[in-house]
């Protein structure tokens, strides 16, 4: 909305014409002096005769300061010709050393031949290189700073971690981002027992690449070491808000290099709004390595500008290996913001009015892609493992994209409106949405480069709304959650557009007027929905005022503009920093009211994890430090248990764990330990966390079996059904009584058999909720075990009351969500097992639904199991290795899951996939077999590691031809 409102980095408009002698670009030359000089170049005419250059030029002015032609003819009146630091950008960006005879163009020429005797090849115009450059790089570190205090004063404000009491570690940030992070910090300090293949801590050893490409390898996770681990929440916090300072640096920078004209104060504003947009806040900001998609897409448009504009050896080096460190920091939005990056560089190509020929301009755009696609076959090691994980993870069901009402969906455009999960954060300020919304209608920009760019934002910004490109911007897997994690894409685009047109100059009414009436017509339209917070209705109509006082006080030719213009400054910036600040206050409360979070780390993880450590006996033992805070306590808190929620959860260890007797939520991928006797012996779990009385925390221990045992050569396998019999086979004894089940069924309820088990619904108006009683025949004091993993209701559980097996609320039981096997009481002394539950709902059990475990029995497994362990058993970061003495044929039994990646060798011959037993590594060995070796290796890893070669080689072939070429080149 602004005219000229720098006082130093815009040059004011001349009150008379004059030749300048020095600028006879033409062409390219041309475009690159329009490109640096903005509105003004076409204040500036074109020279007659190059080789006056010398006697016209005398000196180099600053703003205010006129330049004097001195010639023969008549004295021209004094103006002024080129402002300083225009120059001096000039210079450093194309030939900082050469001097004016070899200057190959005409305006870096006259920008020499102006600062003579100053510009030596330690300063530029008379100014230090190391000021100069520290000066050209202040609205960048200015960027970041602004963006990374708004999100910190926003924290203050709501009085969230760490500046307050309210936690700040919602959903998914709670629940894997920061257990995963400290895992981290233990893998780096040497103190996990995993290594970047294999996490030995969840799931009773599980494949890490994929986690660690979704939740981990942002290049800012390093960052943990710099603090405790009992910090490790207020280090997610730093990584966070690193993350979105890195963010608007990056994006401000590139707004630079694309039009470096325009105000920097203002390029740096368009930064901090584009990093604070609606999809960081409200999306990205508890999903943290959300937010090196943010980071990427300016930085991918960057080097693709910087190569396109330079067409040098350095851009097109650099660009890969920087693509390749993106893509392995999240690959998933990195994904996307490379899409969003294309369409960008498109646009460009298409439009570009410096870019000179069309074919130059192709070719720009080629080497672009080289240097894109160079860097993403770099990461190949990373990536081919983990599309691999991801296509054997546990699935979901297919999801329905179904647009959004555009109202609702246009609501989003506005500051401070939220609806994460469900709508596109696309907002990003007040200012640049009325400045993006001024670019069709600004008549500075050439006609043809407004049209190009007008189209690629709308058709971008309409795919969202459709089915197919919503397959293509989530890599063709339409997610369970926000369907509009691309958003970031767009808000990306409405920055760029808005800075072109400020960039320009927004001087006609029309670009004026238009963006305003829009932006009045959608506040009104849209003010009334949920997305709308109170915020929203305070901060638009009040920046959008300022904004065009702003405007006002820049049009005013008062003598001289530099108090109005340092006055507009002044309102902007604290208009768009306090609006961004406020809406993120807005986004992050109205957030909090519906979803869960998780307190930081406290006394209470203190206390689990001392337990854990005083107990850590691995790879003798596994210690579980149950599930007492997150789904991924043993990477939070330590020790080695079944606890693991990831969205890259293999499939073999979800159904193996679920046959065996686990509860699980989110379609399997979070397992729910049933903390059962068997299953801890059949995995080697030795001691494990339990609470106690108020709050209280204890180690219990018991017998388990070891990690490998040696079994028969063929296995014994039980007949009893379901999960007592799969427990069974894993331990390798039977221990179970699965009797038949008889319902009794009070008023109010009704029961009936069916072949796949029970099923049991209350009659209309009974009471709610109805009882009924399961009974079944056991041996006196055995255990009495409950699976239903669909049941909805309550159990009453001996000597603890009744207790929820499913909530009614719970989401699709026997799909998303299942309920774990259920220690209920002991049978009486007549043997009688009497298992009370209660149900409000129809619901059902399953065939085998009570199991009756004997503890002699159970004991005398367990001590068989330590009788046959190997003689020697090294466990290293993702390998086992097994030496026993030759004797017969049998079968050795890993306490892992088996799953896709795990090779192992007898004796030294050639590795394969090792057999199952209930879902366990099983490898059969001959009599005179003595050692056994398992390692665990992802699929692709391989092939990953020769692509990579391959392109660096074809990176380093690259280098040599154009080495070679600018050698030659006269």
């Amino acid at each position: 909305m602004l005219a000229d409102v720098d006082p130093v980095d815009r040059m004011p408009e001349p009150r008379h014409r004059m030749r300048e002698p020095a600028l006879a670009a033409t062409g390219v030359e041309d475009a690159q002096r329009r490109r640096v000089l903005g509105p003004v170049a076409d204040d500036v005419e074109q020279p007659a005769e190059p080789d006056r250059v010398e006697d016209l030029v005398a000196e180099l002015v600053v703003p205010g300061v006129t330049a004097r032609a001195q010639c023969a003819e008549p004295p021209v009146p004094a103006i002024p010709v080129l402002d300083r630091l225009v120059c001096s950008e000039l210079i450093h960006e194309f030939h900082p050393t050469l001097v004016p005879p070899e200057q190959p163009d005409p305006l870096l020429r006259s920008c020499y031949l102006a600062a003579l005797p100053r510009a030596t090849s330690t300063t530029i115009t008379g100014e230090p290189l190391r000021t100069w450059r520290a000066r050209h790089w202040a609205p960048v570190s200015a960027a970041a700073l602004a963006a990374a205090a708004t999100f910190v004063a926003s924290g203050i404000i709501r009085g969230t971690y760490p500046f307050g009491a309210l936690p700040r570690n919602t959903n998914d940030l709670g629940q894997q981002f920061v257990p995963m992070h400290a895992y981290l910090r233990d893998l780096l300090t040497g103190q996990a027992p995993g290594d970047f293949l294999l996490n030995w801590s969840s799931g009773y050893g599980v494949p890490f690449i994929g986690d660690f490409m979704g939740y981990l390898g942002t290049s800012l996770s390093w960052m943990v070491l710099l603090f405790p681990r009992d910090r490790i929440d207020l280090a997610m916090y730093v990584i966070a808000t690193a993350a979105i300072g890195a963010a608007a640096a990056a994006m401000t920078a590139y707004l630079r290099l694309l039009r470096p004209a325009g105000p920097v104060w203002l390029a740096a504003l368009a930064g901090v709004s584009y990093a604070t947009c609606g999809w960081a806040i409200d999306d990205a900001a508890y999903m943290t390595e959300w937010l090196n998609g943010l980071i990427a897409f300016p930085v991918i448009c960057l080097l693709c500008e910087w190569i396109w504009s330079k067409r040098s050896l350095t851009a097109l080096v650099v660009t890969p290996f920087v693509v390749a460190l993106l893509w392995m920091s999240h690959f998933y939005t990195v994904y996307m913001a490379t899409l969003g990056a294309a369409v960008v560089v498109l646009a460009r190509v298409l439009s570009d009015p410096e870019g000179g020929a069309f074919t130059r301009r192709v070719e720009g755009g080629f080497r672009c892609l080289v240097g894109v696609a160079v860097g993403i076959t770099l990461a190949a090691p990373l990536l081919l493992p983990t599309y691999w994980l991801v296509q054997t993870a546990t699935p979901s069901p297919d999801e329905v994209f179904t647009p959004l009402g555009w109202t609702e969906f246009l609501s989003r455009l506005l500051p401070g409106s939220e609806g994460v999960g469900t709508s596109p954060g696309l907002a990003v300020g007040t200012l640049m949405l009325l400045l993006a919304l001024s670019f069709p209608f600004n008549r500075a920009v050439p006609g043809w480069e407004r049209f190009i760019w007008t189209a690629f934002v709308v058709l971008t910004f309409v795919s969202l709304q459709l089915q197919y490109p919503h397959k293509v911007w989530h890599g063709f897997d339409s997610p369970n959650g926000s369907p509009y994690r691309q958003a970031f894409v767009v808000a990306g685009m409405l920055v760029v557009v808005g800075w072109m047109s400020l960039a320009s100059g927004v001087r006609n009414l029309l670009a004026v007027a238009v963006p305003l009436v829009l932006v009045g017509a959608l506040f009104a339209q849209v003010s009334d929905l949920p997305t709308i917070t109170p915020t929203t209705r305070d901060v638009v109509p009040v920046v959008a005022g300022v904004a065009v006082l702003a405007f006002l006080l820049t049009r005013w030719r008062l003598g001289t503009q530099l108090w109005g213009r340092r006055i507009a400054a002044g309102l902007l910036i604290a208009a768009v920093l306090v609006e961004t600040t406020l809406s993120s206050v807005a986004i992050d409360e109205a957030r909090s009211k519906f979803m869960r979070d998780y307190q930081p780390w406290g006394a209470k993880q203190e206390s689990i994890r001392a337990l854990v450590q005083a107990a850590e006996d691995w790879p003798q033992q596994r210690v579980s430090a149950s599930q007492y805070t997150t789904l991924n306590d043993p990477m939070l808190i330590g020790g080695q248990g079944a606890e693991y929620y990831t969205s890259t959860i293999q499939h073999s260890l979800s159904e193996t764990l679920v046959n065996l007797g686990f509860g699980y939520s989110s379609y399997g991928r979070a397992p729910i330990d049933p903390k059962n006797p068997v299953v801890d012996s059949v995995f080697a779990v030795g001691a494990r966390v339990q609470e106690g009385p108020q709050g209280t925390f204890a180690l219990v221990k018991r017998q388990a079996g070891p990690l490998v045992t040696l079994r028969p050569e063929k296995p014994w396998k039980s007949a009893d059904p379901g999960a007592f019999g799969v427990q069974e086979t894993a331990l390798g004894a039977d221990v179970y009584t699965v009797p038949k089940v008889q319902v009794r069924v009070s008023k109010g309820a009704t029961a009936a058999q069916r072949d796949w088990g029970i099923g049991m619904r209350p009659l209309p108006g009974a009471d709610d909720p109805v009882e009924l009683r399961l009974t079944a025949s056991c041996r006196p004091g055995d255990g009495v075990y409950l699976r239903g993993p669909e049941f909805v209701g309550d159990v009453l559980i001996s000597g603890d009351g009744w207790r929820q097996v499913l909530k009614p609320s719970a989401k699709r039981p026997g799909t998303y969500t299942g309920a774990p096997m259920l220690w209920v009481g002991r049978a009486r002394a007549n043997g009688v097992a009497d298992v009370r539950i209660r149900v409000s709902a129809p619901t059902r059990l399953p065939v085998g639904a009570i199991g009756c475990l004997d503890p002699e029995r159970l004991k005398a497994a367990v001590t068989a199991l330590q009788s046959s362990k190997p003689a020697e058993v090294e466990v290293g970061g993702h390998d086992v290795a097994v030496r026993f003495k030759a004797g017969q044929a049998r079968t050795m039994v890993l306490g892992v899951v088996n799953t896709p990646g795990w090779q192992c060798a007898v004796d030294g011959k050639a590795a394969k996939a090792p057999e199952s037993l209930s879902g366990l590594i099983a490898v059969p060995v001959g009599p005179k077999a003595r050692k056994v070796s398992c390692s665990y290796v992802p699929r692709g890893l391989e092939a990953g590691l020769v692509l990579a070669v391959a392109a660096l080689g074809v990176l380093c072939a690259l280098a040599g031809i154009l080495m070679v070429g600018e050698r030659r080149r006269p």
